[in-house]
């Protein structure tokens, strides 16, 4: 039985690819209000964990548990180049019925979305530069209203001045966090709880990046 600040959990999960195992019977659960950086060298298999816990990905054995009722909302690491139309119907994700409530609230939702990014719903997408294709998408992640936000490396194609909003963005971020990044003064600015991934296994560490290394290094 899941505790009820619970909002999803990897329960002795597996996960290969080809030959090599990324996840072996790991163990991770994500609660409420958590801030949780992933770290791990590159090819580990940071972004394919993260893909699980979208339901993009099946593992080869265990669980991936999602308390019923809970939105998870994915920010891939690609900015899709490619992806076409304006800036408004990326970030709904979904052309709108009027004669659909559900898509007149989604309408609502995406107005609001755009204005608290400062982004121009009229723009089109494939004319914005990486950072602002990047403040779109986190858009559409948020238009959800997730209870849980998975981000992977969301600072690339920023500039500092961006990444601070970001900062400031995601510390009042009312749900639950996981991200990967590489950026360590950002790590420290927001993570509450350090998991490294390593040769297949999940390490949980208390705290920012700091004090993960100096944990770190006093238990080897």
């Amino acid at each position: 039985m899941a505790s009820p600040s619970v909002l999803l959990r990897l329960d002795d999960v597996t996960l290969s690819f080809g030959a090599r195992p990324l996840l072996e019977h790991v163990q991770l659960q994500i609660e409420e209000t958590e801030r949780v950086c992933l770290v791990g060298r590159n090819g580990e298999g940071k972004s394919s964990l993260l893909r699980l816990l979208a339901g993009m990905a099946m593992p080869d054995e265990g669980t991936v548990w999602i308390r019923p009722g809970v939105r998870v909302a994915y920010l891939v690491q690609d900015i899709g180049v490619e992806a076409e139309g304006s800036v408004e119907s990326i970030v709904a994700g979904q052309a709108y019925d009027p004669c659909d409530a559900d898509a007149w609230q989604l309408q609502d939702r995406t107005r609001l979305t755009l204005q608290r990014l400062g982004l121009d719903g009229t723009a089109a997408f494939a004319t914005l530069s990486g950072g602002w294709r990047r403040r779109v998408l986190l858009a559409r992640a948020l238009v959800s209203e997730p209870q849980v936000l998975l981000l992977d490396e969301p600072t690339n194609h920023l500039d500092i001045e961006a990444i601070e909003w970001l900062e400031q963005l995601m510390l009042g971020f009312r749900g639950a966090l996981l991200f990967v990044s590489h950026d360590r003064a950002f790590i420290n600015r927001l993570a509450t709880r350090i998991v490294e991934l390593d040769r297949g296994a999940l390490a949980s560490w208390p705290g920012n990046y700091n004090r993960y290394a100096a944990l770190k290094a006093e238990a080897n």
